[in-house]
């Protein structure tokens, strides 16, 4: 049997508590109420990391363009929907079409269709200034279609409004990709964007925006 002194014991059991507490606010932190209340992107792959950052520079684009159409001022939150939007053959031929002769290199649409024949779950990898949070579509169908921009605006009273997104398409080189993001904020109001991006010194810029329809 193992003979364990005093000292050794009373040490192991203080290494215990101190585990235990830092996992504890591990969790607190990155856990609690779906979100992250700072940025940890130090276990992203490079194709992640490129991932993200088109999805997190799309996503600053669409969304401050459209504070005011919902009478709100402020940015605090973000919430996005944490699969991407499941597109049939219909709606992916719905949208290619608003691509014609908008120069679109026909590399980036044929990934995009391709990569879109199925959906993936996003994880907490975005990069924002602040604070974000990831909603299931499980919990979104909780709400009553008459009722629903009611229910979530008291639940998520920072935010303006939902996003949804695509999968991304690249070029060859991954220097330009192309991605759809979707933004409702009320029962009459939503755009649904195209955004062809460009990868420069300063990172994923929007080169275009395609509108694909919105009110």
């Amino acid at each position: 049997m193992l003979d364990i002194k005093g000292s050794d014991r009373r040490r192991i059991s203080l290494n215990r508590i101190i585990t235990i507490v830092a996992g504890l606010i591990i969790f607190l932190v990155t856990g609690c109420s779906g979100r992250y209340a700072a940025k940890d992107l130090a276990y992203i792959d490079e194709d992640e990391r490129e991932d993200y950052a088109i999805y997190s520079a799309g996503i600053r684009y669409v969304y401050p363009r459209n504070l005011l159409a919902n009478n709100r001022n402020e940015l605090k939150s973000i919430v996005i929907i944490s699969r991407t939007n499941e597109l049939n053959d219909y709606w992916r031929k719905e949208f290619i079409g608003s691509l014609k002769d908008k120069g679109i290199p026909k590399e980036v649409i044929e990934d995009w269709w391709k990569n879109n024949e199925t959906a993936i779950t996003l994880e907490r990898k975005f990069d924002f200034a602040y604070d974000y949070v990831l909603v299931t579509r499980a919990e979104l169908d909780k709400y009553k279609p008459e009722t629903f921009f009611t229910e979530f605006y008291k639940k998520y009273p920072d935010s303006n409004g939902l996003i949804s997104v695509s999968r991304i398409g690249f070029d060859k080189a991954k220097n330009r990709a192309l991605i759809h993001v979707i933004h409702n904020y009320g029962s009459l109001g939503a755009n649904y964007n195209f955004l062809f991006m460009e990868k420069t010194q300063d990172g994923w810029t929007v080169a275009q925006r395609i509108s694909t329809g919105g009110s």
